[in-house]
């Protein structure tokens, strides 16, 4: 596949119940490239509200519950939950070494995050840098029979993939009952932590004005973009951002994974940069001038959406793991380099594969074809 003309990607639109989520189609992997290529929002949605096609991304508003369990799933950010921005709970959550998160469906004390689902290793490695060496997640025991799905086993998968990450250097979670702190102070406490979340979190409320302290915008919130042709471009995913930053300061275990994967390009590549013209979080940048076109790839960007590789005509894009801080942290380095050259068939520009290469990739295709075409006939 060769697409490289431009996505036609609507602006972000309310989708579900309630306190809405936000779908910007075209950050949507299958649509950017017009295959079926992920469907993890989908696996993870409860309710069964979301359907996917290489056209759309379709939320059910009867079925959606507006928990927000797609919105970390989906590796393109595709989708945003709008009362809540994980770099407001970094600011909030954290008090004298401990963090303390409930679901805004619970009665428990602690930061307000709309699902417990949200809650994934990432998010929880980055209260971890901000100085949390004990996560309480409030309200778990009302995860049972809850509208929005079970939150217990996505939580324990986050917990192993810390244990993965840092070993015995993770940070203790704990649930409900297994925190024993005294009631009263929790109380004092979590009056305080309101103080600080107003305006950090949107109150779920069917007021459709909820006031000016509601309303500071998330970084995840594309709506303040200044046209609509934005959202084609790639741009860095929430629920990655939070960690990139923050990952060098984290004690990984030596030669363990670091939550990173990283990207070749094999010499089978043609130049077409479809790679990283199509690439939702601009992991992949393309570079075109001064006679030559090149590749560049940053490693805190990439959520490992795997569009690069199922969309490369060559297929000469491959992933690998990255294990270790010093490769995640990088920073952009060119994958790829190549003199530009202008086919003698049909003018367009292309990176030869070999020094005496006249015609693009395309061209020789056609020649290829038309020459099985004239084998046949001449049979």
């Amino acid at each position: 596949m060769n697409r490289t003309e431009p996505i036609a990607a609507a602006a972000p639109r309310p989708a579900g119940n309630g306190p809405a989520l936000s779908v910007t189609e075209g950050y949507c992997i299958n649509l950017r490239g017009r295959i079926d290529a992920c469907d993890l929002c989908q696996r993870v949605c409860h309710a069964e509200a979301i359907t996917l096609t290489p056209e759309e991304v379709a939320i059910d508003p009867a079925l959606c519950v507006g928990c927000g369990a797609c919105v970390p799933a989906c590796p393109a950010g595709a989708i945003a939950h709008d009362s809540f921005d994980p770099e407001a709970l970094l600011a909030t959550a954290v008090e004298e070494g401990v963090a303390r998160v409930a679901c805004v469906a619970s009665s428990g004390q602690g930061a307000a995050i709309p699902c417990h689902r949200m809650l994934d290793a990432r998010l929880m490695a980055a209260l971890f840098a901000e100085g949390a060496e004990r996560i309480v997640v409030a309200g778990t025991g009302n995860c049972r029979g809850c509208p929005g799905g079970d939150a217990r086993p996505a939580l324990a998968s986050a917990v192993r993939t810390l244990k993965k990450w840092f070993g015995e250097a993770a940070p203790s979670v704990v649930f409900d009952s297994e925190d024993g702190r005294n009631a009263a102070a929790e109380a004092k406490k979590a009056v305080r932590r309101r103080h600080l979340l107003r305006g950090g979190f949107r109150a779920f409320s069917t007021d459709p004005d909820p006031g000016p302290e509601a309303s500071v915008p998330s970084f995840d919130d594309l709506r303040f973009l200044e046209n609509s042709g934005e959202a084609t471009r790639g741009r860095p995913v929430p629920f990655q951002q939070v960690l990139a930053p923050r990952r060098s300061a984290l004690p990984f275990r030596e030669g363990s994974p670091v939550g990173a994967t990283g990207r070749t390009i094999g010499a089978d590549c043609s130049g077409c940069m479809v790679c990283a013209e199509l690439c939702p979080t601009g992991a992949l940048n393309g570079e075109v001038g001064n006679g030559r076109r090149a590749v560049s790839f940053d490693p805190a960007l990439c959520t490992n959406c795997t569009l690069c590789l199922k969309i490369c005509p060559m297929e000469a894009v491959t992933a690998r793991a990255l294990r270790g801080v010093v490769e995640a942290t990088a920073g952009r380095t060119i994958l790829f380099a190549r003199a530009d050259r202008t086919c003698t068939e049909c003018g367009a520009a292309f990176a030869p594969t070999s020094g005496n290469a006249a015609v693009c990739p395309n061209c020789e295709s056609d020649r290829e074809m038309d020459d099985e075409w004239l084998e046949m006939l001449s049979g």
